[in-house]
């Protein structure tokens, strides 16, 4: 299978430091092997970046790649990836959006851009169909999200152009710092905008010649979109996901008893009721969506009372808000909402900032900070303005605490001292999402082997809680599996759930249809779809080993840069600590064993490394780091 979807299969090579832009097709083999998107970021980082290289050294490579069926007519398909050495971890750098900049970019032919070398002074790469230049951005340095956006459009002469850009935290460096591509929409968690800041890249602006959407589509591809748009529309979750979005699971978490209220200090959250969507669904002044998506999830809310009233903004998600209600102690839904927002326009991860400020009160409450140390403020749970104040100055990096937390919430750690390591919930230097292990062991366990660190998306192991028990004993041999407080079964789950989601990453497929609603961990549906576009027939099966062979990339990444086996792990707190009240009362996570079947299921060796036997089995051999990228096309 070599497809070519929309003839957007080019390869741009832009060295901000020489200012030379090169333009080439991308390899069949690497498309065969790697489809686009997140596998496509992966091979070139694991075959051309080396390992002396720094996240923010000028040599450091930013892949912003569209997905195999981005841009294409089939729906849900408005998703870019971005990936890099991560400045808060060290390790690989990845992270997906929707909104419409990667369909954009797909029109133009442009399957990815490669990005390396430092700009004198603040540059934004403009693409215009098949034009390429490198502009000043000097006008645009310093704005926030919202005037960056209008300032470099008008600057590119583009009104009606998309655009990936970073705020004032990605110019600062603050390794929390995201990629902004439109209103709620964000390339965040792993630090990918302060990688552009570090390149004095301001933003990227794309926009399509009129002639790019007029490719004819191929007849199966039309029926497999129907067939595909029919099953979404009959699944008891269409109201749900195309009125509330995500926002309703805030409760979520909270009914089942495995809620990370106040740092993980609570599995359930008393003001619960007022920090869910329901509270704040009649706010909501237009539904939005991303490029050709029915569903419309994303929604602009105006806040009709409170502290905020007349705010007008985007509605927000289901862990963001988590992350500033219930983590912060915070019962106030409006808050939450004016708080993702203001993130978005420092361009901060909205997670990664809300979990740092977690932290901080938690130390602030147990007496670790002291008022002297916080510059005044009394960060008690649920205290929002202090807060929001807290997150300026995380975004400035304008006091010690805020330059601090800036840095992740492992560092802060390690500046702050005096016991606070014990209260940094991290895997691999990122911050945990809300689901508290030890009600999800599913999760848990995707939490300790997710290459990219604590993050629930990398895995999505719904299958847990939502498949029957005998959905769970035809996909993964035990009825157990079913049972989100059982370890049986949870490996062979988790390593389809990985894969599988690597693949859509790379497909550029969004993961709420495919994953949330439709549950095609099989790849089934998937396949069907590739197949009708490309016209070479793929099964589940070979798109799984696609993703096998993807997750495989990330690992040796890396135990590049040091990783380890012991690096496949959570926090004490969740491996020691049973929960003492609810559903999960007595619950911890037994990992050991669960790790020892993953491993054994992935065919590594016994200490966690990817084996000879493996790297040749899936052509990852001789992709060290040490290729130049003059030699991108080979």
């Amino acid at each position: 299978m070599v497809p070519v979807i929309n003839s957007g299969s080019d390869l741009v090579m832009i060295n901000l430091s020489t200012r030379e832009i090169t333009r080439k097709p991308c390899p069949g083999h690497v498309i065969k092997n790697y489809l686009g998107g997140r596998g496509l970021g992966d091979y070139i980082l694991l075959k051309h970046l080396g390992a002396a290289t720094g996240p923010l050294d000028p040599e450091n490579i930013l892949v912003v790649a569209s997905g195999l069926l981005t841009g294409s007519r089939m729906i849900t398909t408005g998703r870019v990836h971005v990936s890099s050495r991560s400045p808060l971890t060290g390790l690989i750098g990845t992270s997906n959006s929707g909104g419409m900049f990667g369909s954009e970019l797909k029109l133009c032919g442009i399957l990815a851009l490669v990005i390396t070398g430092r700009s004198e002074a603040p540059a934004f790469i403009k693409i215009t169909g098949d034009q390429i230049t490198i502009e000043d951005a000097s006008p645009a340095w310093g704005l926030p999200r919202q005037e960056a956006a209008e300032k470099l459009l008008e600057l590119a002469g583009e009104k009606n152009a998309r655009a990936a850009l970073i705020g004032p935290a990605g110019e600062k460096l603050v390794s929390l710092a995201s990629i902004m591509v439109g209103p709620g929409h964000a390339c965040g968690r792993t630090g990918l905008g302060a990688v552009m800041g570090s390149k004095n890249l301001k933003g990227i602006v794309v926009k399509k010649t009129a002639a790019a959407a007029a490719e004819k589509v191929p007849a199966e591809a039309v029926r497999a979109v129907k067939n595909y748009l029919a099953k979404l529309k009959t699944l008891p979750d269409w109201e749900e996901w195309t009125t509330l979005g995500s926002t309703d699971s805030v409760i979520w978490t909270h009914q089942l008893g495995a809620c990370g209220a106040k740092n993980y200090s609570q599995v359930t959250f008393d003001g619960i009721e007022t920090a869910t969507g329901a509270s704040f669904k009649d706010m909501i002044v237009k539904y939005r969506g991303c490029y050709n998506c029915p569903v419309r999830c994303k929604a602009t809310v105006k806040i009709d009372r409170g502290r905020h009233k007349g705010f007008e903004g985007d509605r927000g998600e289901y862990e963001p808000l988590s992350t500033w209600g219930p983590k912060c102690g915070n019962a106030d839904g409006l808050e939450s909402i004016y708080l993702c927002n203001l993130c978005d326009e420092y361009g901060l991860d909205s997670i990664g900032a809300g979990n740092a400020v977690a932290f901080a009160i938690d130390l602030y409450e147990r007496g670790i900070l002291t008022v002297g140390d916080t510059g005044g403020l009394e960060l008690t749970w649920g205290n929002a303005e202090s807060m929001e104040e807290l997150l300026r100055q995380i975004a400035d990096r304008s006091t010690w605490l805020g330059d601090a937390l800036a840095r992740g919430m492992k560092q802060a750690a390690g500046i702050i001292g005096r016991g606070s390591e014990k209260y940094t919930h991290t895997v691999k230097g990122l911050s945990m999402t809300i689901m508290d292990p030890r009600g999800f062991k599913g999760s848990g366990l995707g939490y300790a082997v997710s290459n990219r660190g604590a993050d629930f998306g990398y895995v999505y192991a719904k299958p847990e809680y939502a498949y029957t028990r005998e959905q769970a004993l035809k996909a993964y041999g035990t009825e157990k599996a079913a049972d989100r407080l059982a370890e049986e079964g949870k490996p062979p789950m988790v390593r389809q759930c990985m894969l599988a989601n690597a693949v859509v990453d790379s497909l550029g497929i969004c993961k709420i249809p495919e994953f949330g609603m439709i549950m095609d961990f099989d790849l089934q549906e998937a396949a069907k779809l590739v197949t009708a576009f490309t016209g070479s027939a793929v099964t589940g099966e070979d798109l799984l080993k696609t993703g096998e062979r993807i997750v495989n990339a990330e690992r040796l990444f890396n135990f590049r840069y040091g990783a380890t086996a012991k690096d496949d792990t959570l926090p004490a707190k969740f491996l020691t600590e049973p929960i003492k009240e609810g559903p999960c009362r007595g619950s911890v996570v037994n990992l050991t064993p669960m790790l020892k079947e993953f491993y054994a299921l992935m065919g590594w060796q016994e200490d966690g490394v990817v084996g000879k036997d493996k790297v040749n089995q899936l052509n990852l051999a001789g992709l060290t780091g040490d290729t130049p990228l003059d030699r991108l096309w080979e």
